[in-house]
């Protein structure tokens, strides 16, 4: 079956909608990350630019993490307790919340 030319548009037409959705998100988290780190902090400049940098090398990590565990389980249960992991080693066992909580559902 031949697939229906306007579905097609349409569908182009929301994939793009959501990659720009997703663009600005990610764009967003970036910049209220470097906030905080400045006001808690106090990041400059020098020490901003390593900040973001790691944001983005951390974010990246993280999707490529899930992206590959859901290729064997789609409820990515290896990826969530190593991202878990992390999390509770910089929080501390008292303030460290679990992936279901952190994010209020499963994905």
């Amino acid at each position: 079956m031949k697939p229906n030319a306007l579905i097609s548009k349409i569908e182009a037409k929301y994939n793009a909608l959501f990659h720009l959705k997703m663009d600005m998100l990610m764009q967003m988290g970036q910049d209220a990350a470097m906030i905080a780190a400045h006001e808690v902090l106090q990041l400059g400049p020098g020490r901003s630019e390593a900040f973001c940098t790691a944001y983005i090398e951390a974010m990246n990590g993280m999707a490529r993490m899930v992206c590959e565990d859901q290729q064997d389980d789609s409820e990515f249960v290896y990826a969530k307790a190593k991202i878990d992991e992390q999390i509770r080693a910089i929080v501390g066992d008292d303030l460290f919340k679990p992936w279901e909580e952190r994010y209020g559902r499963n994905l």
